[in-house]
């Protein structure tokens, strides 16, 4: 549904500016104090007036090497500085930004600079080895290479290379002070992973990714100002939740962020003890090693916020977290499609298993994902969004982009949830994650979450396999927690005590040293379902 169509059937709460990203972040550092520091990455401070300076210099070296409006530009960073300004500087001359994960495989990142048309890339010496050949093969407008103590003998080794180190766009004084983005231009192209076949390229335009940003604020002013201003970013910037919630949001309500480049628990838990953290936003795998590292043997009284997001958090997650650091895990909801929080639970009022209340001017719907129906209070129903933050769609995918939405308008998402009396809503699963089990169903997460309550379980997941009598049957993927054995007998006859129905327990059980993750952490488990039908 474009801008137009929603303001149209919805009236707005928020003011939303019509500037670009870039545009609006620029008056803010106009509104405020210059020398403010933004960003903490390492040992160096990053203050406002040096953000500018640095991206106005790389949109001038971008300039030069005449990227035009609405190209693409690949990023192919872990989080940093260098990520940072990289995306402003695209914004700035108009480009288009497509985040690559550093976590993909050749094959893989060859695609999205193929699929996006990526006329500039922009990486750091460890991945520019990893791609060597896969960006041998494009003509780039330019490459920009992120510096390290490794850039300059990358770029002697390789005389004939066109790699411009990022050091010596910023060692000089050209700068570009236009901004050529609108706000209803495409920001972002963000792939999200299919169960089946290649990513789909996400298309969120300025308009969405700057409302959602202002919608997730709206939010964050019930949380008293004193529980503020350090946040610190370990998500990965390159997916949708870590770009918008640990970046782009914080930084237009003015608290700092502290850039972590890989999430090492131990480290992690150690560097918030010492800068006095306020604020972090996790996904589940993220709170489970946090818990594993011995939390409660580190000072965090001043970490008072903390959000989990991109899939389910096990009740028992919850209530471990709480206990040992006296903080309530804040739990939302989101979509690449949406930029992409849709709901939140409000600060302090949240309730364990419940992906909140819709954001301000998000609405939302549970229907009957065959008929479209509206289904009642307390029913599973699928949920429809509609919103300013609403993707524009798919790119080069125009059936793929009609079929997502319905004839109204409304974002199909896929996932299947109830709501209360107070508007509180509750994920059941995603209704293609469904075990069809001889006509009855099943909902993983419904079955993981009993699988938490085992002592010895740090990991669960449940996924489909087929079954010659019942059609489909659950299969268990266990990681156990360390120092604990466990046996399919035993999680057979723990899932009994918890008085589980039958069908519902899985009918085999795996136990592995870990699960594919995603950059965003969340479990794959279209991985462990080709895996099970090689």
């Amino acid at each position: 549904m474009s801008d137009s169509s929603w303001k149209d059937i919805f009236p707005s709460r928020i003011k939303y500016p019509d500037k670009s990203v870039f545009e609006y972040f620029q008056e803010i550092v106009e509104k405020s104090d210059e020398n403010k520091i933004l960003f903490k990455e390492r040992l160096r401070d990053y203050k406002a007036r040096e953000i500018i300076e640095m991206t106005n210099k790389i949109a001038y070296f971008l300039d030069a090497n005449t990227v035009e409006k609405n190209e693409t530009i690949a990023i192919l960073l872990p989080n940093s500085i260098g990520f940072v300004i990289s995306i402003f500087a695209s914004f700035q001359v108009g480009a288009k930004v497509t985040l690559i994960n550093p976590r993909l495989s050749q094959k893989e990142i060859a695609f999205q600079l193929r699929d996006s048309e990526s006329k500039v890339l922009i990486t750091n010496t460890d991945l520019c080895e990893k791609i060597a050949e896969t960006v041998n093969q494009y003509q780039f407008k330019a490459k920009i290479l992120v510096d390290d103590v490794e850039s300059e003998k990358i770029i002697t080794q390789n005389q004939n290379c066109d790699l411009v180190l990022l050091s010596s766009i910023l060692g000089k004084e050209e700068k570009l002070t236009e901004i050529r983005s609108k706000t209803t231009d495409l920001a972002f192209l963000l792939y999200t992973g299919g169960t089946t076949g290649n990513a789909k390229a996400v298309m969120l335009t300025h308009s969405n990714v700057l409302a959602n940003a202002l919608q997730f604020n709206e939010w964050a002013k019930e949380i008293p100002a004193e529980y503020t201003g350090c946040v610190v970013s370990a998500l990965p910037m390159c997916h949708s939740f870590g770009l918008q919630c640990s970046f782009l949001a914080p930084l237009f309500r003015g608290e700092m962020i502290v850039i972590i480049p890989k999430f090492e628990p131990k480290s992690l838990l150690k560097l918030m003890e010492d800068l006095h953290a306020t604020s972090f936003y996790g996904v589940p795998t993220m709170y489970i090693a946090l818990l594993r590292s011995k939390i409660e043997k580190y000072n965090l009284e001043s970490l008072k916020v903390c959000v989990s997001g991109g899939s389910a958090l096990p009740k028992e997650i919850h209530e471990e977290f709480q206990k040992k650091t006296s903080i309530a895990i804040t739990e939302g909801y989101g979509l690449t499609e949406c930029s992409p929080v849709t709901h939140i639970n409000p600060f302090g009022k949240a309730i364990v298993n419940s992906i909140g209340k819709p954001l301000t001017d998000t609405h939302a719907r549970l229907v009957d994902p065959e008929t479209l129906a509206e289904v009642g209070e307390g029913e599973i129903g699928e949920i429809l969004i509609s919103g300013p933050q609403v993707m524009k769609g798919y790119l080069g995918k125009g059936l793929e982009s009609l079929n997502v939405f319905t004839s109204e308008g409304w974002l199909k998402t896929g996932d299947l949830a109830r709501k209360d009396s107070e508007n509180y809503y509750f994920i059941v699963d995603r209704s293609k994650d469904i075990i069809n089990s001889g006509g009855l169903k099943v909902y993983p997460r419904e079955v993981e979450e009993e699988l938490y309550k085992h002592p010895g379980v740090s990991f669960a997941a449940v996924i489909p396999v087929p079954d010659d009598y019942f059609g489909e049957v659950g299969k268990a993927f266990i990681v156990a927690k360390e120092g604990h054995k466990i046996t399919e007998e035993e999680m057979k006859e723990f899932c009994l005590n918890q008085s589980m129905t039958k069908y519902k327990i899985p009918k085999s059980f795996e136990f592995v040293d870990s699960l594919p993750l995603s950059a965003a952490g969340k479990v794959l488990k279209r991985e462990l379902i080709i895996r099970e039908n090689e």
